[in-house]
Parts: C-alpha cells; sequence; structure tokens
C-alpha cells in the first residue's frame, strides 16, 4: 500500500475514534438545510450566496460524528446559514447519484461549497472539530483562498513559498493527493534542504512526504538533534512514534505480509529514539506476537493494552481477530471464547455488541459463504474458462461502509455462497489499489460497490450497483445467468432498435440496477415508450412487468390506463396479480392523504373519481374499501367508518387486502373518538385471530403500538 495514502488514512481513522459508534440522530442539528439541489440554486440566485453542500451517507460514521459535534453547535449552525445557502443531500439516494460522478465524491464526509450555478468553489473531505471545520469552509468566502481560486493563481504562475505552502495547505483537506504531490515537490525544490527542519514546513513533510522508508524521514533520524532544536523534543518524539505505528498498523490489524516486513529495523529506531512508555512499543510487540502467529500472547498484549491504547484501536483489534482462524484455524476456539467475553464488557453500548455479535458470526460461517479466489484478474480469468464459470467482481473500496456490509454480513451467508461458488469464479478486487485502478477504468466503476460478472475473455456480461439484502442478491445477480435479464445482452439488443416490452423493461431496470440511469430520465423513457405503443401492444403480458416498475406516479397515464384497463389484463395468462400491482400504486398514494382526508384537495378527487369510474368501489376490492373509509374520514363521519370496517372489511376473504386496510388505524388513531377505541381494539383482536403467519405479527405490532 502506498505509504503517503496509509498515513492519510490513519490520521482520518483516528480523527474518527471518539465518534465511530455515534447513531444517525440529526434532532440536535441546528442548520438549516435544504434538501433539493435545484431549490438550492435557485435560492442561492436570489439571496447572492454560495452553497454549502453536506454530501451526506447515512451509514458513514465520520457523517453521524459531523452531525453531533459541529452541525449541532449553534453559534457555527448561525455563522453557516448567515453565510450559505445549506444544502445536505443522501448520496445513496438513486435521484443524487449523478452527483457522484460530477463533482467527484469519493469519500464521505464530504462537503462542497458551489455557485450559484452549480459550479465548484470549494472542497472539504473529511471532517474537523470547531473552530478547525470553520475555518476550512471559511475560506470559500474569499475568492483568492478557495480551491478554485488557489488554483485559478497557481494556473496563473504564481510559485512563491508562502503561496505553495498555502496551497498544499488547502489541497490537504480535498484528498487530490496526485495534486498534493506535484506541488509538495515544488515547494521542497524552492526551499534550502536545512529549512527542513523549520516548524512552518514541519506539517507539510508531516502530511505528504513521510514515512518509515523515505529520504525525508531517514534527514529527520539523521539531523534529530536540530529537529529538536528547532522544534522541541515532544513534537518530534511524537512524529517518529506517529510513523512508526502507521508501519506497524497493517501487522498489527493482520498477519498479511508479516514474512517480508523489517520489524527489526522499526526496533532499532525506537528503542533509540523513544521512551520506554512510548505507545509505539504496544503496536510493536502486538503487531510481533501476531506475525509470528502466536495469537494467544496476541490476545493476552490485548488485554494488557486497554489503559495505553484507544478502546476503539484494541475493539478493531478485536474484530481483525476472524482472519486470523483463516491462517491458523486451530485458534478459532480461543478467539471465540475471547470475543464473547469482550462482549460483556459493552453490555450497555448496542452498537458495539452488534460489531462483535458480526464477528462471532463470521467466524461460525467460515468456510460457507462466497469462496473468493487469491489471485489476480488474469489468474481468475484463466480459472473461468477452466471451470466453465462466469466470474464475478466484487469491485470494492476500503473507505465504502456498503462494500464493508457485503463483506461482513452478505457474502459469508451459506446460501449466498452456495449461488456464488455454484455459478461463479468469484475474486475481490480493492478498486484504488494495484491493478484495481486499471480495472476501474475500463469497467467504468464509479460508485461503490460495484458487483460485475463477466465472460472468461473479460467482457461485461451483468453489472450492478449497490448493496442489496441476501434475497433481493441472490434475485438480482441470477439475472446475469440468461441472456433475456443480463445486463450486456440486453442492452445490446436495446441499442440494436428492439423495443419489444421485455427488452425495453429489463433495459430501464438494468440502467436503474447500475446508476447509469438517473431515475427522472427512466420514467420519462418509460413514458415515452408507452406512448408509442397501440392499445394491441400494451395487452402484451410483460407490460405488467413494465407498469409494476415504471408505474409508480398514480397519476401518470400509465398508471391510469392501467387500472382503466385492469379486468383486460386479468384475461392475460402471466404470474403476476394486476390487483395486486394495483395496489402498489394506489394504495400508498391514497394512504397519505389519511388522517386529515381533506376531500376539497384536488388530487386527492381526483385519485377518488379515477377509481370509482374504473369500478373498484362498485366492486368492493380493497381499493375501494380505501375509498369509502377516506370518504368518511373526510366527512368526519366516524359512524360509517366503523360500519365500513366491522361490516365490510371484516369479511373480506382476501387477507393481504384485509391487513393493509386493518393497519390503516395506526394513521387513524389520532383522529378516533375515544368511545369508539375500546371496540376497534377489539374488531382487531378478533382479525388477528382468525389470520395466519406472518399477518399475526403485524396485527400484535399494531395492537401493542395503539393499547400504548
Amino acid at each position: 500500500m502506498n505509504m503517503k495514502k496509509v498515513l492519510i488514512l490513519f490520521i482520518a481513522w483516528c480523527m474518527t475514534l471518539s465518534v465511530a459508534y455515534a447513531q444517525q440522530d440529526t434532532t440536535q442539528v441546528k442548520v438549516k438545510y435544504l434538501n433539493s439541489f435545484d431549490a438550492a440554486l435557485k435560492e442561492a440566485a436570489q439571496a447572492n450566496k454560495l452553497i454549502f453542500v453536506n454530501c451526506y451517507a447515512h451509514w458513514a460514521l465520520p457523517c453521524q460524528g459531523m452531525d453531533r459535534h459541529v452541525f449541532s453547535n449553534a453559534e457555527f449552525a448561525k455563522w453557516l446559514n448567515d453565510n450559505f445557502v445549506c444544502l445536505r443531500l443522501e448520496m445513496t439516494d438513486p435521484q443524487n447519484r449523478y452527483l457522484i460522478d460530477k463533482y467527484k465524491i469519493r469519500f464521505y464526509a464530504h462537503f462542497l461549497v458551489l455557485d450559484s450555478e452549480g459550479n465548484l468553489v470549494h472542497r472539504v473531505v473529511g471532517g474537523a472539530k470547531l473552530p478547525k471545520f470553520k475555518e476550512w469552509i471559511a475560506r470559500a468566502l474569499n475568492p483568492n483562498e478557495s480551491l478554485t481560486g488557489m488554483d485559478r493563481r497557481y494556473e496563473s504562475g504564481e510559485r512563491s513559498v508562502e503561496f505553495l505552502r498555502d496551497y498544499i495547505e488547502v489541497l490537504s483537506h480535498t484528498n487530490e493527493t496526485d495534486k498534493q504531490e506535484v506541488l509538495t515537490k515544488e515547494f521542497l525544490a524552492k526551499i534550502d534542504t536545512s529549512d527542513l527542519v523549520k516548524k512552518e514546513n514541519l506539517e507539510i513533510l508531516f502530511f505528504f512526504f513521510f514515512d518509515v522508508n523515505s529520504d525525508y524521514y531517514k534527514y529527520l533520524i539523521r539531523h534529530y538533534d536540530d529537529f529538536i532544536e528547532e522544534n522541541g523534543k515532544e513534537p518530534i518524539n511524537r512524529l517518529i512514534s506517529n510513523l512508526n505505528i502507521i508501519a506497524l498498523l497493517p501487522y498489527f490489524f493482520s498477519e498479511e505480509g508479516y514474512d517480508t516486513f523489517d520489524i527489526d529495523g522499526i526496533k532499532q529506531i525506537i528503542d533509540k529514539y523513544l521512551p520506554a512508555d512510548d505507545k509505539v512499543f504496544a503496536y510493536y510487540k502486538a503487531a510481533k506476537a501476531r506475525g509470528e502467529g502466536r495469537v494467544e500472547d496476541y490476545i493476552s498484549l490485548l488485554q494488557s493494552y486497554k489503559s495505553e491504547l484507544e478502546d476503539r484501536v484494541i475493539r478493531d483489534a478485536d474484530l481483525s481477530l476472524t482472519s486470523c482462524v483463516k491462517k491458523y484455524p486451530e485458534t478459532k476456539q480461543l478467539i471465540e471464547s475471547y470475543l464473547k467475553s469482550r462482549m460483556n464488557e459493552y453490555q450497555s453500548y448496542p452498537d458495539i455488541l452488534r460489531a462483535y455479535e458480526q464477528a462471532l458470526f463470521m467466524l461460525e460461517n467460515e468456510g460457507k459463504g462466497v469462496k473468493f479466489e487469491d489471485c489476480s484478474f488474469d489468474e481468475a480469468l484463466v480459472l473461468a474458462a477452466k471451470s466453465g464459470k462466469l466470474l464475478f467482481m466484487d469491485c470494492y473500496t476500503s473507505w465504502c461502509g456498503p462494500c464493508k456490509m457485503l463483506s461482513d454480513k452478505i457474502f459469508p451467508l451459506k446460501e449466498v455462497g452456495d449461488f456464488f461458488n455454484q455459478h461463479f469464479i468469484n475474486i475481490k478486487m480493492d478498486m484504488e489499489k494495484g491493478e484495481g485502478k486499471d480495472l476501474a477504468k475500463r469497467y467504468k466503476v464509479r460508485s461503490y460497490p460495484t458487483l460485475l460478472v463477466l465472460d472468461a475473455k473479460g467482457n461485461i456480461v451483468h453489472r450492478l450497483s449497490g448493496a442489496r439484502p441476501p434475497k433481493d442478491l441472490l434475485v438480482l445477480m441470477a439475472r446475469a445467468l440468461s441472456e433475456e435479464t443480463a445486463y450486456a445482452p440486453v442492452k445490446a439488443k436495446y441499442e440494436a432498435g428492439d423495443r419489444s416490452p421485455r427488452v425495453v423493461v429489463e433495459y430501464l431496470l438494468n440502467m436503474r440496477l447500475t446508476g447509469e440511469m438517473g431515475e427522472e430520465m427512466i420514467q420519462k423513457k418509460a413514458e415515452e415508450y408507452f406512448q408509442s405503443l397501440s392499445d394491441e401492444q400494451r395487452l402484451d403480458k410483460y407490460m405488467l412487468y413494465f407498469f409494476k416498475n415504471f408505474a409508480s406516479d398514480p397519476e401518470s397515464d400509465m398508471a391510469l390506463y392501467f387500472l382503466k384497463h385492469r379486468k383486460s389484463y386479468d384475461k392475460i395468462e402471466q404470474d403476476m396479480d394486476p390487483e395486486e400491482l394495483l395496489l402498489r400504486i394506489y394504495f400508498p398514494a391514497l394512504m397519505n392523504y389519511l388522517p386529515e382526508a381533506n376531500l376539497q384537495d384536488e388530487r386527492l378527487a381526483h385519485l377518488i373519481q379515477v377509481i370509482k369510474d374504473a369500478g373498484y368501489v362498485k366492486d368492493k376490492m380493497t381499493l375501494g374499501y380505501l375509498v369509502n373509509i377516506i370518504e368518511a374520514v373526510g366527512e368526519n363521519n366516524w359512524k360509517e367508518v366503523k360500519k365500513i370496517y366491522f361490516k365490510k372489511v371484516a369479511k373480506m376473504t382476501d387477507m393481504r387486502g384485509q391487513l393493509n386496510l386493518d393497519v390503516l388505524w395506526n394513521r387513524l388513531w389520532v383522529k378516533t373518538p375515544d368511545s369508539m377505541k375500546a371496540e376497534v381494539i377489539e374488531y382487531l383482536k378478533a382479525e388477528k385471530a382468525k389470520t395466519i403467519e406472518p399477518s399475526i405479527d403485524n396485527y400484535e405490532m399494531l395492537l401493542e403500538k395503539l393499547q400504548q
């Protein structure tokens, strides 16, 4: 691994120690955020302000930590609200994915400052405490000190030592490591070697060029006394300690690569320059024990270092023990016993307990899940050719939360392993390291995780973006096994002009699953396709799948046509229930009008009328009863509401429809007259007694909530 990147990752890792187990809690946030990109652009133009964008990922612990420790600060929030239009976007939302590529967002926490036309002004990657974070963002308000301002000054030829030092400081918060390296080389070429010892230059060296194998580190060791004289002993010793901890970290958390690591060289330096109580010695002893396979000694050292090392460091080391079992299977029982004992210390910390439970889960499922080959990409292609299987490649990054979720919780499952091992040769590839960088360019991997299925020649067969629960993942990956659904063959048919319903459905579905097309564009193309069809073509059996996936707007022409012609679709032989499909479209839209049910609302009135026109109220189906309920609530006629439920809904043979209607009491309860509530509870108990699993659980949860 590139040591400059290790250093940056280590700093970020240390910075999150205090917030790593923060809950996603936005109730303390004082910043007044918009949640629409277009609305923010409009308001920024009107207010003549820049836009502060919090590029949020709910799974990213640093994002949660910034909410708790920075954006909850009332004084800072006021400053932010006064100086910027503030926008917060959940980057996992499909409608925001295009911004990830547009603004090159790869790490979280991530903050942008844009002008009213959406042009980048400033960027900060990673969080920081106040007042440091405010200082970083405040640079955006000065056109000469913002990131783009510094870029412009550099491009115009400004090269003073002071400017380069300031520019490097700005770049240190943007993760632009390549540009940082270029500028740091320029900076170092401009100063005399003897100036390296100066305080103002030490931070630049520390962030971008120091590792224990660099010439600059060797210069530090040779001129140790000069550095001490200029900076004092404490910061220089801390620097030497941190750099050696960085060198030891990979072997503190893993036994991989230890055989070629010069740990004795580390020992010589720390013995010579650092006091015996420096924490680097704890890392050294533990790394040596783990690398030599002395797992029991390693565990004992972890227990003895609880007072010397941060609790998070010890926990991460605990959780990394699952990898030891692969190399030293005889240690499984020892590690299981140790992890269970550690759990007793965190009974009041549910998040930490879940992490240990996950580690035990991985130990239990060791060898049962997806078998990933330890080989190069070309070697994997050879294995695929020999086996006659497709090649599955998990494209991940070290910082990606959903990637880790797949790796830790999904891929180890037996049912997932059974499917993947049967159909694929499997490899994992970090897209930011080694050959992963070229593979990311070759296959245009822009979001993580990306799951690729390739043939033995390396051609794409199927692709999928994002993590999924086990059952959903298996369904979506099974699409790779058929030319009717797989990404590449379907795309080829579509681009060749095939506009049969099935090809269009599968093409648009694949565009959604890969994130290659935004939801707005998918809906537009679906609507255009629908309008191009004749009535006869619209009755193709695959149009039901079309409606299922793309007719989400209950007032769209697609949905209204389906509603009007539902009985025609009943006559078509297919695997899908048209009635259930219509409920998916219209039930949520109508349900959201409860408990107020303002019958003067034009949209609600229109939805009720089209459902009546389609005969649903007359047919006394689920949608018809829902319309009856909404009308009765809107007229404040609770006697009629009770009659609909007790006399009509109670007699339904469609248990799913009945459950959907009964669950509406959760919304209606705040408006329900107190005199009627006891009767409703008895009604729901009777419905629970009549139903079957899993509906019983739904009724139990509903009753529990209503009776609180």
